[in-house]
């Protein structure tokens, strides 16, 4: 049984009954046979005016679904407002792109007499989508939006940690015109996900820790992967930054969404001029936060239960605990924002990806120091810059091993998620928009000369 929980009272929602391996099979093929007739039975245009379907009805129902969402994971309203928004400014962008993805003639070499080549591109069929939920639906509409424009079907697994909200979006996407059997949701938790893995789906898609992530890898067999995994971003803080500027946007960076974002700051490198002073209006703005409103609750007990022994154990280990580091009394999973100063950065709390408002700082020497410590990691998501010198802060970026970094900015991407990546191991690294991404391309290579070619056996 899949059980949905409030986060904020500990109180049980919903049951869900999983998807049996027969019912996914069939709902796999019967995405197939609605991508085919989807696709060959209509145009771009017709696509582009279903995809602006789907956005109205999206901003229709915003207030519904932020609701949901807000009682599923807990997360505040506001926050999820703004990545719900977030998502749809995107549209206009992908539909855009969509209208200019025309084939390409390729230059063929002048020995190849009347020859021409096209490169063009085709959706990859049958999408599988695992789901997330800490952005239930911007994470879920970044992968429908491009998947649906550019002709694919997709068998849809929300996390199941928030399954009213994913079924909910596929309630949105049939009530905008699309097939049922072309957007068709499934319900479980990773055994369910594992079977999709597995599938004869055509791509996968899937957002999540990075050890879920390997093990996709090691068992998806051969098709096109869209990852996007765990982050450990750093916080690189100049010695001529603004420390007031810093210390806020390293707050909200850190702390929004209780500490549960895959690109929030999670771990500080400060200039040892101005640590003193950055840490004293880090604990100012901690201590001052109401937890049930600015931050929220973590989405279950055992993570809660996690991130105080992450902290407990840096405790131990030598970091000094500055502010927080208890759970909050009384019904939910909240947990004080939480500032430790360290100076080793083999603690768990640094070293791993810690998913709760947790702070930890170091001071360095100098912005190489920092730098270095940035990129000895395994993960390659994101990282902020703070500085008053924007081309500094670009050189410093540029040194950074990391998909998408900020300068004087934190946890904000472009719109649709374009060009949300990283590397290492947090993603598979592509240079496509994600557009391109839920396409395969052809090259057609045609010969229209009436004679044999000389070089051919006779």
């Amino acid at each position: 049984m899949v059980r949905s929980i409030n986060p904020r009272t500990g109180t049980v929602i919903s049951d869900y009954a999983p998807t049996s391996s027969s019912q996914l099979r069939d709902a796999e093929g019967r995405a197939r046979s609605a991508q085919r007739q989807w696709f060959s039975g209509t145009t771009l245009e017709q696509r582009v005016s279903a995809v602006k379907e789907l956005e109205a009805v999206c901003r229709r129902r915003m207030d519904e679904v932020v609701g949901l969402m807000h009682e599923e994971v807990g997360i505040p309203a506001n926050a999820l407002r703004a990545a719900y928004n977030s998502v749809l400014a995107g549209v206009d962008h992908y539909v855009s792109e969509a209208s200019q993805l025309q084939d390409m003639e390729y230059p063929c070499p002048a020995t190849w007499t009347d020859t021409t080549a096209r490169l063009s591109l085709h959706p990859h069929g049958v999408l599988g989508h695992i789901g997330v939920w800490n952005f239930p639906f911007w994470q879920t509409m970044i992968t429908a939006i491009p998947a649906l424009l550019t002709g694919n079907a997709v068998v849809y697994k929300p996390s199941e940690l928030c399954t009213g909200t994913g079924l909910r979006i596929a309630e949105l996407v049939h009530e905008a015109g699309y097939p049922r059997d072309l957007y068709v949701p499934v319900i479980g938790g990773p055994e369910v996900g594992r079977m999709l893995v597995t599938s004869d789906v055509d791509a996968l898609a899937f957002t999540g820790g990075m050890s879920t992530g390997l093990d996709i890898t090691r068992n998806a067999g051969i098709k096109p992967l869209i990852l996007e995994l765990s982050g450990n971003d750093a916080a690189i803080v100049c010695g001529d930054a603004d420390v007031e500027i810093a210390a806020r946007g390293i707050a909200y960076g850190t702390f929004s969404r209780g500490g549960q974002i895959c690109i929030r700051i999670k771990r500080v490198y400060v200039h040892e001029d101005i640590a003193e002073e950055l840490v004293d209006r880090l604990v100012d703005i901690a201590t001052r936060l109401n937890v049930e409103k600015d931050i929220g609750p973590l989405i279950r007990e055992e993570s809660r239960d996690k991130v105080m022994r992450a902290v407990d154990e840096a405790i131990r280990g030598g970091a000094e605990l500055l502010c927080g580091g208890h759970a909050l009394p009384g019904p939910g999973f909240f947990y004080q924002p939480t500032v430790l100063r360290h100076s080793d950065d083999r603690l768990s709390v640094v070293h791993n990806e810690t998913f709760g408002p947790v702070c930890p700082v170091r001071a360095v020497r100098t912005d190489l120091e920092a730098v270095a410590l940035a990129n000895n990691s395994p993960y390659g998501l994101g990282a902020t810059v703070w500085t008053r010198d924007c081309q500094k802060g670009e050189f410093i970026a540029r040194q950074l091993e990391v998909g998408n970094v900020w300068v004087n900015e934190c946890v904000r991407t472009l719109p649709g998620g374009e060009y949300f990546q990283g590397w290492k191991q947090s993603s598979i690294p592509s240079s496509m928009s994600r557009l391109q991404m839920f396409t395969k391309k052809q090259m057609l290579v045609i010969n229209r000369s009436p004679e044999p070619r000389v070089h051919w056996f006779s």
